[in-house]
């Protein structure tokens, strides 16, 4: 894997990578191996970087992000037609034939594919206190966070129909949870008798403060001075696309702010296609983030190498 000077060009490339966290290092892996040349820019920001492990990976079990991305970076260093380097991509183009990219390191590339892999920007909730806690005892993903918390008491931060979905669900690994609305309750008697029956409590007090100590939370206080003892709180963030490029591009968008892909990765622009967070709508998770980014890199190859043999 050579790392290039910040004012080396790139006259040519077979695909540019946008990410160098799991979808997009899974990509170069792919396209790396079928000798393609790839070149993969990441500013060394993740999005998970305050987690302390990921869940349900296999084959893997408490590994950091920050771990498991530099196991990916030495998995590449075979690949002689794979570059990584640290820029942000200021522009992008599309043409008919190819992908145009500004670098901020005043690089100009062109590809024949660009594959979009630099995550969502993830924004908690304003609660007072939820910075030291976030990532540690305060999630986003029950799925990647659940089995670490299990039959603990678990609260779940949000309001209105789809936030009993979410307190059911977390009911499936404790049951001790409390929805917290954090106000007037947006829902009906018949979500609340759902959530009787599933064992989950209903706090409508305005929250004022989460407290703990070396990022476990330990209660929930609300403006009419009571608490809630609680081991683990999960939330709802704002997503969104952590930059302009799919705007200038002009990919289509989900309500939520994902990137519109086909099953293979392919975005409504030609040339361009997206993988993990970015384009995940739903279940989002390092494994899911890794699948998508080997599909994308099979279906953005361009015509064989020079040379490569056919079959």
């Amino acid at each position: 894997m050579r790392h290039a000077s910040p004012r080396s060009r790139v006259q040519r490339l077979d695909a540019v990578i946008v990410g160098g966290g799991p979808a997009g290092l899974s990509a170069a892996l792919v396209l790396g191996r079928a000798r393609r040349q790839v070149l993969v820019l990441d500013t060394g920001r993740p999005a998970n970087v305050k987690s302390g492990s990921i869940g349900g990976l296999l084959g893997q079990s408490g590994v950091a992000p920050v771990e498991l991305r530099r196991a990916g970076r030495e998995q590449l260093v075979d690949l002689p037609s794979v570059e990584l380097r640290e820029a942000a991509v200021i522009d992008a183009d599309a043409t008919v034939d190819s992908v145009r990219v500004s670098l901020s390191d005043g690089s100009m590339l062109s590809a024949r594919a660009l594959v979009l892999a630099h995550g969502l920007s993830y924004e908690p909730p304003a609660l007072p206190g939820i910075e030291p806690l976030w990532g540690q005892s305060v999630f986003h993903c029950p799925f990647c966070d659940g089995w670490e918390v299990r039959d603990r008491a678990l609260a779940v931060h949000g309001n209105g129909p789809e936030a009993v979905r979410s307190a059911l669900v977390v009911s499936g690994w404790s049951s001790e949870v409390v929805l917290l609305t954090d106000g007037p309750a947006q829902f009906d008697e018949a979500d609340r008798a759902v959530l009787d029956a599933a064992g989950v409590r209903v706090r409508e007090e305005p929250i004022t403060r989460l407290t703990g100590h070396d990022g476990s939370l330990a209660r929930i206080e609300f403006a009419s001075g009571a608490f809630e003892e609680c081991d683990a709180l999960f939330v709802r963030t704002r997503r969104g696309q952590p930059n302009g490029l799919a705007e200038a591009l002009g990919c289509e968008l989900t309500e939520g702010g994902t990137l519109v892909t086909d099953g293979d990765g392919r975005t409504n622009v030609r040339g361009v296609y997206a993988a993990g967070d970015a384009a995940t709508e739903r279940l989002r998770s390092v494994a899911a983030a890794i699948g998508t980014g080997s599909r994308a890199a099979l279906a953005a190859p361009p015509d064989p190498p020079p040379g490569a043999a056919a079959g």
